[in-house]
């Protein structure tokens, strides 16, 4: 009970570093999901279907939701991050999509 009390009050300390070290994993997610569809593009083969469908519907998530979220600066941001990375994801899975 004492180790779990002490681990929730340093949590509580550390609710900064922990935000941001989750906001920096979401856009290291981002990234990698960007990569892949770069990867897709220049070894020309076509995603998965699914791929394109959690895609487009991440992005339509982050424009459904942007409007709520416009009102601090960070979220702005991270919104509009989402907003580029998203869809130039999918449009990189559309175009291998059609294309091969």
């Amino acid at each position: 009970m004492a180790i779990s009390e002490a681990l929730s009050k340093q949590l509580i300390k550390r609710k900064e570093l922990l935000y941001n070290i989750g906001a920096i994993s979401s856009y290291i997610s981002m990234v990698i999901f960007l990569w892949h569809g770069i990867v897709l593009l220049v070894s020309k083969e076509q995603p998965k279907h699914t791929l394109v469908l959690y895609s487009a519907s991440t992005l339509f998530s982050i424009l459904v939701m942007a409007p709520y979220k416009w009102d601090k600066k960070w979220m702005r941001i991270k919104t509009s991050v989402g907003i580029s990375v998203f869809g130039l994801s999918l449009l990189i899975y559309l175009i291998c999509l059609v294309m091969y």
